[in-house]
C-alpha cells in the first residue's frame, strides 16, 4: 500500500505532506517538475543570467526528501523558469506545469503498488479520474478556500471597491469546471484550517474533510535579539496588495485611524490600480516583492503585523510574523485562529472598517505592551509545528491507503 504524491512547484506544505507519507513508510514516489539539490543551486548561483531565478528555485530545495523516489521534468521546468524570469508566460506557464503533473501522475498511478494519489487544486483531474477507474483513493489537498466560495466573496468586493481594480483588468485564466470536477472525485479533502473546511462544506456538506493545520519554521523565522526601543511604531503588511488580501480596507483604515508616531509598510506585488499607489495615505510606504532574506529584515524592523485578508487558507506569512516576534492583527479568513489570542494579537471581522480602525488605534495606544505581545507571539506559534502537521496528514490519510 502506497501513496503517489504530486505538486507543480514545491512549497513548505507540499514538502511536509510528502514527508508525512515517507515517514509513515507509504510513499511510492513524488511527481514534481524540479526539486533541486544543493549542488544544483550552487551551480546556478554562479551563472549570472540565472541568478534571478535561483532564489525562487531555492524554495523548492528540501533536504529531508533528498532520497525520496521522484519523477521530475527538469528541462521543461527550466525553460518555464527562464521565461518567467524574462517576464513572459503568465498563467500559460502555470497551466503547462499543472498539465505536466496531471499527465505524469496519470501514468505513474497505474503502478500496482499505488493505492492512493495525493494532489492539489488545479492539477488533480486527470490522475483522479484514472485512480477512480482503477479503484484507488483520491486525496485532494486544498491550501486555500474552495474556489466557488471565493467567487461569491470576490463579486462583493468588486462591487465595493470598483475604483481599486487595475486599468484594463484581465481575469486570470481559471479552470473553474476542472476545480469542481476535482472536488467531486475526491475521497478526502485536506484543509489547513476551519475556514477552508467551511468553504468546502458550504458546497459539499457530506464530503469527508480533515483539518491539518500548517506548521511554522521556527529556525528560519525568529525574533531580532538585538532589537532596540523605537519612537515610531511600525505596522507591516506582506503579501499581494489586492482586494483579496484586504489592502483597500487597510489603507482606508490607516487614513481614518490618524495615528501619530506611526507608519505602515506594505511589502509585495501591487495588484491594484496604479493611481492608488500614487495616493498612499501619510505615513504609508510601499515596497515591491522581496526575497525571503529581505522579508526577515522587514519583520525585524516592524512592531505589528497587519493582514486583513478576505479569503485565504492558512496564511504562512502570519506564522512567519508570529515566529519573528510580531503581534498580529488579522481576520478569521487567515485561518490562523489557533495561533492568535489576546496575548499576542487580534482577529477582526472580514472587511470591517470600524473594527480595523479601532484595532490599529489599540496597538498604537498600547505601545508599552508590545514587548509582552512579542514574547507571547513567539510562544504561541511554538505550538504549531510541521511535525504536528505531518502527524495529522498521516493520521487522516491512513484509512484511505
Amino acid at each position: 500500500m502506497s501513496v503517489l504524491f504530486g505538486h507543480p512547484t514545491g512549497s513548505p506544505f507540499s514538502h511536509n505532506a510528502a514527508l508525512a507519507h515517507l515517514e509513515a513508510g507509504h510513499l511510492e514516489g513524488i511527481c514534481v517538475p524540479w526539486m533541486p539539490t544543493a549542488t544544483t543551486l550552487r551551480v546556478l548561483e554562479q551563472i549570472k543570467p540565472l541568478r534571478s531565478m535561483t532564489e525562487r528555485l531555492s524554495r523548492r530545495h528540501f533536504p529531508p526528501l533528498a532520497k525520496a523516489p521522484k519523477v521530475q521534468g527538469r528541462p521543461a521546468e527550466l525553460r518555464r523558469l527562464l521565461m518567467r524570469a524574462s517576464g513572459w508566460g503568465g498563467d500559460r506557464l502555470s497551466n503547462e506545469a499543472n498539465d505536466w503533473l496531471m499527465r505524469t501522475m496519470t501514468r505513474e498511478c497505474r503502478r500496482p503498488g499505488v493505492t492512493a494519489v495525493h494532489a492539489y487544486e488545479d492539477c488533480s483531474l486527470w490522475q483522479f479520474a484514472e485512480a477512480k477507474r482503477l479503484g484507488k483513493a483520491c486525496i485532494y489537498d486544498m491550501p486555500i478556500g474552495y474556489y466557488p466560495a471565493w467567487e461569491r466573496t470576490e463579486a462583493e468586493l468588486v462591487k465595493k471597491y470598483p475604483d481599486w481594480l487595475p486599468a484594463g483588468r484581465q481575469s486570470q485564466e481559471v479552470r473553474r469546471e476542472q476545480k469542481c470536477k476535482e472536488m467531486e472525485l475526491a475521497d478526502l479533502s485536506l484543509a489547513p484550517s476551519n475556514f477552508v473546511a467551511d468553504t468546502i462544506r458550504d458546497f459539499y456538506p457530506n464530503k469527508p474533510v480533515a483539518i491539518a493545520p500548517y506548521g511554522v519554521d521556527l529556525i528560519n523565522w525568529s525574533p531580532d535579539t538585538a532589537r532596540a526601543p523605537r519612537d515610531v511604531i511600525t505596522f507591516l503588511f506582506a503579501g499581494h496588495c489586492s482586494i483579496r488580501k484586504g489592502t483597500p480596507l487597510l489603507l482606508a483604515a490607516w487614513r481614518a485611524a490618524g495615528l501619530k508616531g506611526a507608519r505602515l509598510q506594505l511589502v509585495g506585488p501591487w495588484r491594484l490600480a496604479e493611481t492608488k499607489k500614487r495616493e498612499l495615505p501619510p505615513g504609508c510606504r510601499w515596497t515591491g516583492p522581496v526575497s525571503s532574506h529581505q522579508l526577515r529584515s522587514f519583520y525585524h524592523g516592524a512592531d505589528v503585523f497587519v493582514f486583513p485578508t478576505n479569503f485565504e487558507g492558512r496564511a504562512l506569512v502570519v506564522g512567519e510574523a508570529l515566529a519573528s516576534g510580531l503581534p498580529v492583527l488579522t481576520t478569521q479568513a487567515s485561518g490562523t485562529q489557533d495561533m492568535i489570542d489576546e496575548s499576542c494579537g487580534r482577529i477582526v471581522p472580514l472587511d470591517d472598517l470600524e473594527a480595523l480602525v479601532e484595532s490599529l488605534r489599540w496597538f498604537a495606544n498600547n505601545r508599552e505592551r508590545l514587548p509582552g505581545l512579542s514574547r507571547a507571539a513567539r510562544s504561541n506559534v511554538k505550538r504549531c509545528t510541521w511535525e504536528q502537521y505531518r502527524g495529522r496528514v498521516g493520521e487522516s490519510v491512513a484509512p484511505y491507503i
